[in-house]
């Protein structure tokens, strides 16, 4: 993919029950490059992530990624478009780390994702069942399932969150890796620290 434009949020309005969190919102998000979605905690982040990732609603307005109107997407295309890393992925079955892994298929993983399994420390949590893990490791978990997929684009959710100062590191190289070729957005309330990380920020007030 080129330079250029692969989000663009188009006068969007957003509710959640009777709370108004985004009112004719418009932005554009880079096809290439790391973004930085920061704010105050309850400004709007984690909507914004969802509405993004097609699993909140619009009230108004529409979304296009790559050119596409996500409400019009078939799930399988919209997958290629996006990969999901949300603030807290919820496992309730018992399912190994490898198995979760190998939700994606080989011919959906992006080349490097064994570097990218590395990288997050999952490869000694193969056997272990993710209902055992911490929050900490299953997040680890959720990031590498949505990483390890090829997409167009990243949406990560606060995926510092329950990380110690070496897999922070560890994620911003990953996100470093991808934001080579591909475009990054990720939500973040602790942007002090990151910000140097990032080419683009986007701020909620």
């Amino acid at each position: 993919m080129g330079d250029g434009t692969v989000i663009e949020i188009e006068k969007i309005t957003i509710r959640r029950g009777n709370q108004m969190v985004f009112k004719d919102y418009s932005e554009s998000v880079s096809a290439i490059g790391a973004t930085l979605l920061a704010g105050p905690n309850g400004s709007g982040k984690t909507t914004l992530v969802g509405a993004l990732a097609g699993s909140i609603p619009l009230t108004m307005g529409k979304i296009l990624i790559s050119g596409n109107d996500i409400s019009a997407i078939k799930a399988t295309s919209f997958a290629k478009l996006r990969s999901v890393a949300p603030q807290r992925r919820f496992f309730s079955l018992a399912f190994s780390v490898q198995e979760i892994i190998d939700f994606c298929s080989l011919q959906n993983r992006s080349s490097d994702w064994p570097a990218i399994i590395d990288l997050l420390g999952l490869n000694e949590l193969l056997a272990k069942k993710v209902t055992e893990l911490s929050i900490g490791q299953q997040q680890r978990v959720s990031l590498g399932l949505a990483l390890i997929q090829a997409a167009d684009f990243y949406l990560l959710d606060e995926p510092f969150s329950a990380q110690d100062s070496n897999f922070q590191k560890a994620i911003l190289e990953i996100i470093d890796m991808r934001a080579k070729e591909k475009g990054v957005l990720v939500a973040s309330h602790n942007t002090d620290a990151l910000r140097s990380h990032f080419s683009h920020e986007i701020t909620i007030k």
